[in-house]
């Protein structure tokens, strides 16, 4: 009898452990994710290690994460991680119609968990979603609304292909922190994006960093750093720059140290690497450090920033936690973002991390003390009524104005799930300062808004001048035409000289009012097209009628060839040979001496593929990217500086594509270019 019971004690203990051991393994895991996400370096890579380590850990056959584009209609598979055997989908999941799936969509669209135990269960009005499953060989699914800056962005998920089943709570946990993070992760990314908007923003942002922040230069000297040094390190920003990094890590950490660096000059970046700082008293501080290198335009490492994290707090509750199963203290403690556990039945906050103390201006005593009535601006019947409603959702993701203790407001970013701790449910709120990021963007708009006014302003009053610009140029050329014909009388050689100087300044004025005219009314909406049936190879003997005693000047000869299947073209003929004036005109002024210029019509699959070659100078790949922009002229180091408008290339390009047409430039600097443009056949915008 005896016997018999220990053998049930040891199976109690071994179950004990197993379950000991999975739940540590699943909060390693989301302070993993969690670190991974607070700071990401490298989104795209974090993201698939995230969903191999879920997927393992929760016996997934594949986890995925889907995002909606921008257009709102359409969603991607944009990352996978495939167990062992199971194939690959992600190549099969593009450019998926989202409301071919409406009763996917509209559960994830109200926060709600799709958790699907049998495919083949699914209700009628799933039958789209059914059968998408059904041809992929899943048997069982659950899925999570991912949010980015506030709106749904997609999805995040993982399915299994072998057996149908249910996933635990644990599992929808992982599911909730990670995709959580993940949006998070995103989100930052498109703020470090918006930094290259300007250096004003770079340096707001990098100042108001949450972390302290070095730019180092190669030789290893300080050429940078943000107001967190001071209370990191006791330094003042002055103080800190000039010094070399080495001087202020301990000596034990330099090979570390040197090993990051080597990693930035190889790999680029370099992640989560622990040292053991010097403060100015010579106190020691624990820091996590992120590091990535900046090319110069060569591609050469010049400069390495560091993103430094205080970790003292954390490296404690590390060493804490080997002597106890306090896992969820340590990552509760230890995430940067600010968080909260809040009782939905009173409103009073029960814990509170460091983050949250420091962003609120208040000490943890006290802020354990207050009610989140005390924070959160709207009226106590509302608060309550909320905290009501998202005890009973799986997810909340809410926005609020809070107030901080020293009474100044923020617009901050909520979201919150319900947790079960010593039988009661309770609030585990992450929440977000979205006030710069909100204003920010109100000012982009604001600023966007105001250009396209001013822009399409000028545009107007251009086009609407045309006939006070153009008049008095007509008359300007045409009496200096008149005299030039000497029918009044004889002119001096002096006064012919002048005279055919006028005429010859005044043609080029005028062009250049034109193609000013012409681009401003295309920018203003005002140029229509007159579209007629037309014969190509007629309107390209007449350009080249026009342009041959300029060729003949430099010995330069104008082919042509057609495709016998192309004879007649409806477009705008004006506009036609208006584009391919000013591009054979270019050749020819950008070709030597004894060259030729070819002009090659033939049927292409969006319809008249015309291409003008030349065996000139050619552009360089810098020049190539900018030869459509307006008031923009090609150079070249043999020829230098042709005279023209700079606008040529801009209208011929605005002409092309108000035919619905393409065009672009094949060059190589030294070898000729060619200027290829496409036209349907039967153009009617």
């Amino acid at each position: 009898m005896s016997y018999s019971s220990a053998v049930f004690d040891i199976n109690d203990r071994k179950k004990l452990k197993e379950s000991i051991r999975h739940k540590l393994e699943i909060e390693e895991l989301l302070l993993e994710i969690s670190n991974m996400f607070i700071v990401p370096a490298h989104l795209e890579r974090d993201i698939n290690v995230a969903l191999e380590k879920i997927g393992l850990l929760c016996g997934a056959g594949r986890s995925y994460i889907f995002l909606i584009r921008e257009n709102g209609a359409t969603i991607d598979n944009t990352h996978e991680w495939c167990a062992e055997g199971v194939e690959s989908q992600i190549n099969n999941l593009q450019n998926i119609p989202g409301d071919v799936f409406s009763w996917w969509m509209e559960k994830l669209s109200n926060d709600e968990i799709i958790h699907i135990t049998n495919v083949s269960a699914l209700p009628p009005e799933a039958a789209a979603e059914k059968e998408l499953l059904g041809s992929q060989g899943i048997k069982s699914l659950i899925v999570l609304p991912l949010y980015v800056s506030g709106k749904l962005a997609g999805f995040m998920g993982m399915d299994n292909v072998i057996n149908t089943g249910n996933w635990g709570k644990e599992d929808v946990s992982i599911l909730r922190i990670a995709v959580n993070l993940i949006g998070m992760g995103i989100q930052r990314k498109m703020a470090e994006k918006a930094i290259h908007l300007g250096e004003e923003i770079y340096r707001s942002m990098f100042q108001n960093a949450a972390n302290l922040i070095l730019l180092v230069d190669k030789n290893g000297i300080i050429v940078d750093c943000n107001f967190r040094v001071e209370e990191l390190l006791g330094y003042r920003q002055d103080e800190l720059t000039g010094q070399t990094i080495s001087s202020i890590i301990f000596s034990d950490y330099l090979t570390k140290l040197q090993e990051a660096s080597e990693e930035v000059e190889n790999r680029g970046f370099s992640f989560n690497k622990e040292y053991r700082m010097a403060r100015k008293d010579g106190k020691p501080v624990d820091v996590n450090v992120n590091s990535s290198g900046l090319k110069d335009e060569n591609g050469n490492h010049v400069q390495i920033i560091y993103i430094i994290e205080d970790i003292g707090e954390r490296k404690k509750a590390e060493k804490m936690l080997k002597e106890s199963e306090g896992r969820y203290r340590s990552l509760f403690q230890n995430n940067g973002a600010v968080t909260m556990l809040i009782d939905p039945d009173t409103g009073d906050i029960l814990d509170v991390n460091p983050a949250a103390c420091s962003y609120y201006g208040y000490a943890r005593e006290k802020m354990l003390s207050l009610n989140i009535a005390d924070i959160n601006i709207l009226p106590e019947e509302k608060i309550l009524e909320d905290l009501e409603q998202a005890k009973s959702r799986d997810m909340n993701h809410l926005y609020f104005t809070h107030r901080l203790a020293n009474g100044v407001l923020r617009d901050v970013e909520n979201y919150s799930y319900p947790i079960l701790i010593d039988g009661k449910k309770l609030l585990y709120a992450i929440i977000s300062d979205i006030t710069d990021t909100k204003k920010m963007g109100n000012e982009l708009v604001r600023a966007k808004m105001e250009a396209e006014v001013a822009n399409q302003t000028k545009s107007e009053f251009l086009a609407s001048m045309s006939h006070e610009l153009r008049t008095p140029m007509n008359s300007i050329i045409g009496f200096s035409d008149m005299l030039l014909t000497q029918d009044f009388g004889p002119l001096n050689e002096k006064q012919l000289r002048y005279v055919t100087n006028i005429s010859v300044s005044g043609d080029h004025l005028l062009k250049l009012i034109n193609d000013v005219l012409d681009l401003s009314k295309v920018e203003a909406g005002k140029m229509e097209l007159n579209v007629e049936k037309f014969s190509i190879s007629g309107s390209v003997s007449e350009v080249k009628t026009l342009l041959t005693p300029l060729a003949s000047k430099k010995s330069i000869q104008i082919l042509s060839t057609f495709d016998e299947d192309l004879t007649t073209i409806k477009a705008d003929r004006t506009k036609f040979n208006q584009i391919l004036y000013n591009l054979m005109d270019n050749a020819i002024k950008f070709t030597p001496e004894g060259g030729h210029v070819i002009v090659d019509a033939r049927v292409g699959e969006d319809g008249a593929k015309i291409t003008i070659k030349d065996t000139g100078v050619g552009i360089s790949e810098e020049e190539v990217h900018k030869v459509f922009q307006p008031f923009t002229q090609l150079r070249n180091s043999k020829y230098g500086k042709h005279v023209g408008t700079g606008l040529g290339l801009s209208l011929v390009k605005k002409f092309v594509e108000m035919h619905a047409g393409k065009i672009w430039v094949e060059s190589e600097f030294g070898e000729g270019s060619k200027f290829i443009f496409t036209i349907p056949l039967n153009s009617n915008n």
